[in-house]
């Protein structure tokens, strides 16, 4: 703990030959570690580690450690071991070592699995060995480390290493801690694992394990953690685990567990260790006793045993994300005076607490996501008064939020979203970090704030009018910022271009006029931009695209004109570009095919012109494609669609990713190029975005959200483009939704258009296609929606499948089709009706439907002058008409007068 500055060893060091002990550790040392060193052979105890300094020492070999036959305890971390080959074997020269630390020490494999060592092994007098975070060490899981029987604590963590946990793991009985977090571990927990009496840590997060839980994990009476994280562990928990009274930590968290917790709960509330002790007046505090319980993102379920509440001792309860059912009373919470964190969060849990409660604890942190807790706003929140966070997103609370709500002095985070809020938001709120009131009903102007460490503000799906304010400049580390859903006016500032880690920029569906900031900060963070639907006018600027990390860019429904910003085409990292429904121009260049990693292209209803480029071909993770409502003529190249590899794979074969895996750009996992969620945060893991986008099919626009990875679909229509069907397509086995109708197409439709088997519409209205339906069409069961109108097709309807649920209009006016569901083939009467079927985006029917009301009011007028005339042409007509009448009105007068006689008399009687 001194600063050398980076300074070398000094060799003289090697001449204090009777030097018992040398401890170096961060004292900013650097450079190679001298081999004069080794001339120490007396030395016991030597420390060269450098966890808290930026001067690092390096070793190309070890052999300088022969020397030091006296070695108890040796601890490189943090030096750089990555040039020293065969290390293990160098180390193994010290037989008198007990204690071995090499974390961070950037080792490789070294021989760690050779058998030779084996024969000669000297480290069999180690107690302590620590490899862990060796992110480089691609190993199979060393079999001899199980004939150190001497060892009390083994730490393998954060390393590639990989294998089974053998049986013979019952040789290690003096193990303490043992450590496997985030390591390559195949298979179960062994059985034998129960024999390790004296193990108090247990820490396997993330290392792969799989099946049910051993019983014999009951029988580790001195466990105090148990964490075992982030594994594929299912099944239910083994009741033995409420035998282990000195438990301090359990953590569970994401497995696959299911089952009740009640055995869990219930056991290990009956341990003495698990209640306060008062002695001599005064509470006394010991080191066992569960503190923390962590039991989220599992799969289990029944009602939570108000036995939780006799925990005392617990600080931490974090069960959120499973199926937990039923009430939770004050009696869960009744001896809980130490509680800190309560997450009950996504359960199906509803909290029943009197009005008055009184809490026994003063938490600073309470997650209570999407479980009912009454209309009321809880009154009991303002007895925390350490709270920092907290989360009533989607309980059903209403009305005002209480003045003393916005005035607690602690928050930091707060998620109220997705209620029935009301009322002014209030004219300021504190230093918070995160804040999200997305979709209730507040109104007013954005409150002024503390946004010097604000890093998320969400006030999306509300009634929010007036400006953006200019204090926002000053949010240097806002990650996320949504406004989107609201009235908010005005032009965008252009700030928001100078906020560097600004991650997520949401301005959506609101009232913003204007153009768009042209120059923007290349070092920007910035990966979402939404500005839809609003009324913002200009060009687009350069700048905004070129932005290294933008992956989703939302302009559409504006009024943007002019071409394709040229530096577009350096947008390689873009995965979604929406900009339809504007006003832009020009051809549609060739380097379109260089945005590789493309997965949307929108940009339907604009005015651009020319050919489709056939460099789309490039685009292989494309899964949506919307060119409709240009002015795009020629022919559609066949090959330009052969390469979109993301269509062709049906859903069937798609894999589901894991929920904690949105992040595509976080996390980089990456699902078919795409993913509908994405969680940008890492110190925010709770605010994910949903990618959202409007797709015509099925002769209407849907909005597309959650199911919107699942969606392929190829629109083309209402433009110029002549040719024949491309055959290719019916290679595109994933495609959903296929429009190219309103079109100047021709030919013939391929023989194997059966082949598109995941085809849910299919709109080919308002062409030239001559000849027969193919037979093949009928194999197309998931087909809901056909429009094949107004073409020059004949022949046979196809019948089987989900042809026979079709309505004839997707039929109409093809010059020579018959058949179901059309007239009979016998028959004369030609494929065409009243109701055609197809419009600007493949279906007419309002164009029809105008004709038809059309027809019916001049239909009306006129039925109805003639009969006014046929009876006023002739006297004796118009008297029997009249009479008519009169005989009508005299007969329902009668009746009237009976009624209202024999009602009197009724009341009458009854008085």
């Amino acid at each position: 703990m001194n600063n050398f500055k980076g300074s070398p060893i000094p060799d003289f060091i090697g001449s204090l030959a009777n030097l018992e002990y040398l401890n170096l550790s961060n004292a900013g040392f650097s450079g190679i570690i001298p081999h004069t060193l080794g001339n120490l052979s007396c030395l016991r105890y030597l420390d060269l580690s450098s966890y808290y300094n930026y001067q690092f020492l390096q070793a190309n070999d070890l052999h300088w450690l022969s020397g030091m036959a006296s070695l108890h305890h040796l601890d490189l971390s943090e030096v750089d071991l990555s040039n020293v080959h065969g290390w293990l074997h160098q180390i193994n020269m010290l037989p008198s070592l007990l204690v071995l630390r090499l974390p961070y020490a950037r080792l490789q494999g070294g021989g760690i699995n050779h058998d030779t060592i084996f024969s000669h092994l000297n480290l069999t007098s180690l107690y302590l060995l620590d490899l862990s975070h060796n992110f480089d060490l691609n190993i199979t899981l060393p079999q001899w480390l199980f004939n150190l029987t001497s060892l009390v604590y083994l730490d393998l963590s954060y390393n590639q290493i990989h294998g089974f946990i053998p049986e013979t793991i019952v040789n290690l009985v003096h193990l303490q801690v043992l450590d496997l977090s985030e390591t390559i571990m195949f298979g179960k927990l062994p059985e034998s694992i129960g024999n390790l009496r004296r193990l108090q840590h247990l820490r396997m997060q993330k290392s792969g394990i799989i099946g049910r839980l051993p019983e014999s994990l009951g029988k580790l009476h001195s466990l105090r953690e148990l964490d075992l994280s982030e594994n594929n562990i299912s099944g239910t928990l083994p009741k033995s685990i409420g035998n282990l009274c000195k438990l301090r930590t359990l953590d569970l968290t994401s497995n696959f567990f299911n089952g009740g917790v009640d055995d869990l709960l219930n056991g290990l509330s009956s341990c003495k260790e698990n209640k306060k002790s008062i002695r001599h007046g005064s509470i006394s505090e010991d080191m066992d006793g569960l503190i923390q319980l962590s039991l989220g993102s599992n799969r289990f379920n029944g009602t939570i045993p108000d036995s939780l509440g006799k925990l005392s001792k617990l600080r931490t309860l974090d069960l959120p994300a499973n199926s937990f059912i039923g009430t939770l009373t004050e009696h869960h919470f009744a001896n809980l005076t130490d509680l800190s964190y309560m997450d009950f969060s996504y359960n199906l849990l509803q909290l029943n607490v009197p009005k008055d409660w009184v809490p026994p604890f003063d938490a600073n942190g309470i997650m209570l996501c999407s479980c009912r807790i009454g209309t009321a706003f809880p009154a009991w929140l303002k007895t925390q008064t350490h709270l920092t966070n907290i989360c009533l997103s989607d309980t059903g609370i209403s009305g005002d939020v209480p003045t003393w709500f916005w005035d607690l002095f602690y928050l930091s985070s707060l998620n109220i979203s997705h209620n029935n809020l009301s009322g002014t938001l209030p004219p300021s709120i504190g230093g918070l970090f995160t804040i999200d009131l997305s979709s209730n009903r507040f109104e007013g102007l954005i409150p002024k704030m503390e946004v010097d460490f604000l890093d998320v503000i969400d006030l999306s799906n509300n009634s929010i009018s007036g400006p953006i304010p200019l204090l926002f400049a000053s949010a240097l580390f806002i990650e996320v910022f949504s406004l989107a859903n609201n009235h908010i006016s005005g032009s965008i500032p252009s700030f928001f271009s100078s906020l560097t880690s600004l991650v997520l920029l949401d301005l959506s569906n609101n009232n913003m006029s204007g153009g768009l900031p042209h120059f923007w900060k290349q070092t920007s963070s910035l990966a979402i931009l939404d500005l839809s639907n609003n009324n913002l006018v200009g060009s687009i600027p350069n700048g905004i695209v070129s932005l290294a990390n933008l992956h989703s860019l939302h302009l559409e429904r504006n009024s943007f004109s002019g071409n394709l910003p040229s530096a577009l085409k350096k947008a390689n990292q873009l995965v979604v570009l929406d900009i339809g429904e504007n006003k832009l121009s020009g051809i549609l260049p060739s380097w379109i095919g260089s945005l590789v990693s493309l997965v949307v292209l929108r940009l339907r209803s604009n005015l651009f012109e020319g050919s489709i480029p056939e460099q789309l071909i490039k685009l292989s993770s494309l899964r949506v494609l919307d060119l409709a409502q240009n002015n795009l003529s020629g022919v559609i190249f066949p090959h330009s669609f052969g390469g979109f590899k993301a269509m062709r794979t049906e859903r069937s074969q798609l894999l589901i990713p894991k929920y904690d895996q949105v992040g595509i750009f976080i996390n980089a996992s990456v699902f078919g190029g795409f993913l509908p969620t994405y969680n940008y945060l890492e110190s925010l893991p709770t605010y994910n975005y949903l990618e959202s986008l409007m797709i015509s099919a099925k002769g209407r626009q849907t909005e597309y959200t959650k199911v919107l990875f699942l969606v392929t679909s190829i629109d083309l229509s209402c433009n110029r483009l002549s040719g024949e069907f491309p055959d290719v397509l019916t290679s595109l086995h994933g495609l959903i939704f296929l429009n190219l109708s309103n079109n100047l197409l021709n030919g013939k439709l391929p023989k194997n258009i059966g082949d598109m088997n995941q085809l849910e519409s299919l709109d080919l209205s308002i062409n030239n296609f001559s000849g027969i339906i193919p037979p093949s069409i009928s194999a197309l069961s998931f087909l809901g929606h056909l429009n094949l109108s107004h073409n020059k097709l004949s022949g046979k309807i196809p019948s089987g499948n989900q042809l026979q649920t079709l309505d004839a209009s997707a039929f109409y006016y093809n010059d020579g089709l018959c058949g179901f569901p059309l007239s009979d083939c016998t028959s004369e009467t030609p494929a065409q009706g009243p109701l055609p079927g197809g419009n600007q985006d493949g279906n007419q029917d309002w164009f029809d439907g105008l004709w038809f009301y059309m027809g019916l009011a001049s239909g009306f007028i006129v039925g109805f002058w003639m009969i006014i005339l046929f009876i006023m042409m002739k006297k004796s007509r118009r008297i029997c008409y009249f009479q008519s009448i009169d005989r009508v009105f005299d007969w329902i007068y009668v009746k009237l007068v009976i009624y209202f006689r024999r009602l009197k008399s009724i009341l009458t009687r009854g008085n």
